[in-house]
């Protein structure tokens, strides 16, 4: 039988036979390879056409893809499955389990969502083979619909679950629209490159289809919700901190909810989140270097600098040292995201699993992300303090009303600005009392387990009393 060396545009090597239809990538200039090859393909394609008659199945539109193996026990496995072009799908003509296929995706019931899998990987089976896949024009316009369309839901929608950003959609249909669609005669076996992108963004596209359970009862129809109906419960732990952290964690938690919702990562929303990240790191790396600069000036004044340790120094040396962590988490995150540089989604799911918690989901990520702004802002409740002290205990009656008043008024304007014009401030207040309820909720259950507590020890301590005269009349 003949066969055909294929190289694919990326580099690596594979043999097709155009007469049957048939791929592999094992080396067939091996007699001993080609001879297992050639007697599974026919083995396979005499099977198909048993079980396939009277089924219109067009066997020239059904593609065979092999891989023998040895297994421990030095016999040979043949590992295959079966390309419906017609029906874009793959198929065994044995009892496959389709486990691996579903991507950890939770909660597949109907044959009509693991047909999107199964779709999903009909695409990819034209990126890695793409010789015997034909491009038209109608499937290429079918591409530009799908790119058109999701490019519309983003510009429309501020929650779309569709794949890709906006501008990667705009690159992707920059690239789509140079795709040349030559005649069936003219094309050959080494023109591939139109099948492979076309066989890249399809898998996408359907992968993003099966993730977010397209056409079945509970589809995800906005980006971060979820479809198995998990909610987030706060910890004791986050309900104590969140508090001393200026509820920032808050945020946090909201927005990584949202990007790694039934523990599928959107890349995209990740990505946009690491950058607003980066860019308030490098914020407080700058406000907190400023504050540093202005404790020790602060402390090198001869009325502060009396050489004991009084109020005002303490209250300025833990500004400097709340300042100085904020600047070194600030350069350690920032560090480490340059260093790994972009990551892909499997790289960025399995690092927000490791940290996911079944309950209160990623809450352990929000409360480390919060620390740098946090003790910044403590450096500068800490250094508010030593300067107020100061000119306290030290100003007269007329300096302490002034700065005072002045003072108070300050605090004013910034908390009713924050607070009504902007919606972090609304979210702060209802963070805020969410947080205050779930604090006396837990308060609460701890006050009601010590007095179940102490009530069992009561009992116990009766029965003790009660036992004792028996066992001395005895």
């Amino acid at each position: 039988m003949r066969w055909i060396t294929v190289v694919h545009p990326e580099g690596s090597r594979y043999f097709v036979n155009q007469e049957t239809r048939t791929c592999t990538e094992m080396n067939i200039c091996d007699e001993e390879i080609c001879g297992d090859i050639e007697d599974y393909m026919r083995y396979f394609l005499r099977a198909l056409e048993s079980v396939s008659e009277g089924r219109g199945l067009d066997m020239e539109q059904v593609d065979l893809v092999l891989e023998p193996k040895k297994a421990l026990d030095d016999s040979v496995v043949c590992w295959y499955y079966f390309v419906n072009h017609r029906d874009r799908c793959l198929f065994w003509l044995d009892e496959f389990d389709t486990e691996k296929l579903l991507d950890n995706c939770k909660g597949v019931e109907s044959l009509s969502h693991i047909q999107l899998a199964i779709q999903a990987q009909y695409w990819k089976h034209w990126d890695y083979f793409p010789s015997l896949c034909l491009a038209t024009q109608n499937l290429v316009d079918e591409v530009k619909d799908m790119l058109a369309h999701a490019a519309c839901d983003h510009l429309t929608s501020r929650r779309s679950s569709a794949a890709y950003d906006l501008i990667q959609l705009r690159d992707c249909m920059s690239v789509v629209d140079s795709i040349r669609v030559y005649p069936l005669a003219d094309q050959s076996m080494q023109r591939c490159h139109p099948a492979i992108i076309i066989g890249r963004i399809m898998y996408t596209f359907s992968h993003a289809r099966f993730m977010n359970f397209h056409g079945e009862n509970c589809a995800r129809l906005a980006f971060g919700q979820t479809v198995h109906g998990w909610a987030y419960t706060p910890s004791l732990f986050m309900i104590v901190l969140a508090p001393l952290l200026f509820l920032d964690p808050v945020t946090h938690v909201k927005e990584l909810h949202n990007i790694f919702t039934d523990r599928m990562v959107c890349k995209p929303r990740w990505d946009a989140y690491g950058s607003k990240l980066r860019g308030q790191l490098q914020d407080s790396n700058l406000m907190a270097t400023v504050l540093l600069n202005a404790n020790v000036g602060f402390l090198a004044i001869n009325t502060v600098d009396r050489g004991g340790r009084s109020a005002i120094q303490m209250a300025s040396y833990m500004s400097l040292v709340t300042s100085l962590g904020s600047i070194v988490l600030g350069l350690f995150f920032v560090s480490q995201d340059r260093t790994c540089g972009q990551n892909t989604a499997a790289e960025i799911r399995s690092f927000l699993s490791r940290l996911h918690d079944e309950r209160h989901g990623l809450e352990k990520l929000a409360i480390i992300y919060s620390l740098p702004k946090a003790l910044l802002m403590w450096g500068m409740v800490f250094f508010c303090a030593a300067f107020s002290i100061d000119w306290w205990s030290s100003g007269d009656t007329t300096s302490k009303a002034v700065v005072g008043t002045v003072t108070l008024v300050v605090f004013v304007m910034m908390s009713n600005v924050i607070m009504r014009t902007s919606e972090e401030g609304n979210s702060l207040c209802r963070g805020t009392l969410e947080m205050l309820s779930h604090l006396a909720a837990a308060w609460k259950q701890s006050l009601d387990l010590i007095g179940i507590k102490r009530a069992q020890r009561d009992v116990d301590n009766e029965q003790g009393v009660d036992l004792a005269p028996i066992g001395a009349e005895e």
